[in-house]
């Protein structure tokens, strides 16, 4: 059976999107007959996420949270990959960090330590979304602009896909959204979330393998 490792920190209004975003990920996983290792909130610590690798070895692993240049964090900002110290936990791995800036500096270091493909960010990683939602995350059309083609990584992984043609399917989907803003009345909300795509797309990179399957 495949086994997919997922990080769902939720304790604070970007990760609890993230987090709740996720959802679509695991129950699509679920029905693929793919065990789900799913570190939500506090579980996703160091301790835990090192335990839950070696034991029981993940093909795929998915991080939610913040990040910076050289690490990804979980649960109250605890980090729980950093480069020049734990990489060499993602050896033989797919890794797709939803994070910001983890590509620049963790992903390569990760490739050097043996991961097999690592999918991130070398920019922030930037959404909006709508005040009125924020109890209700996946009713929300706004942030769905950014998380939607953000998932298709994850999910045309799962479904079989190169590592490189999800990638190329996640910015297939933020294209589509960019013009779907940019043909619009061309208010101000809709001119800022196209920039915000763009920068998304712009910095989504496929390190490694990109020949790579779950």
């Amino acid at each position: 059976m495949k086994i997919l490792l997922i990080t769902r920190p939720d304790y604070d209004i970007t990760t609890r999107y993230l987090s709740a975003w996720s959802k679509k990920v695991i129950e699509l996983a679920e029905k693929k007959n793919v065990q789900v290792l799913d570190l939500k909130r506090e579980k996703a610590n160091p301790k835990e996420l090192k335990s839950r690798i070696l034991k029981m070895s993940p093909a795929l692993i998915i991080f939610n949270g913040h990040g910076d240049n050289n690490c990804v964090t979980g649960y109250q900002d605890k980090i729980l990959i950093q480069a020049g110290d734990n990489e060499e936990l993602l050896e033989s791995k797919i890794v797709y960090a939803v994070s910001c800036r983890s590509a620049a500096e963790l992903g390569p270091k990760s490739i050097q330590a043996g991961a097999l493909t690592y999918i991130g960010y070398t920019g922030d990683f930037i959404f909006c979304h709508d005040m009125n939602k924020i109890t209700l995350p996946l009713n929300d059309k706004i942030v769905g602009l950014f998380l939607e083609p953000s998932n298709q990584v994850s999910i045309s992984l799962i479904k079989g896909s190169t590592s490189q043609d999800a990638t190329d399917r996640s910015k297939q989907f933020f294209w589509r959204n960019i013009q779907k803003m940019l043909s619009s009345e061309g208010t101000v909300e809709s001119n800022q979330y196209a920039k915000y795509l763009w920068w998304n797309m712009k910095h989504q990179v496929c390190l490694g393998d990109n020949e790579s399957t779950f």
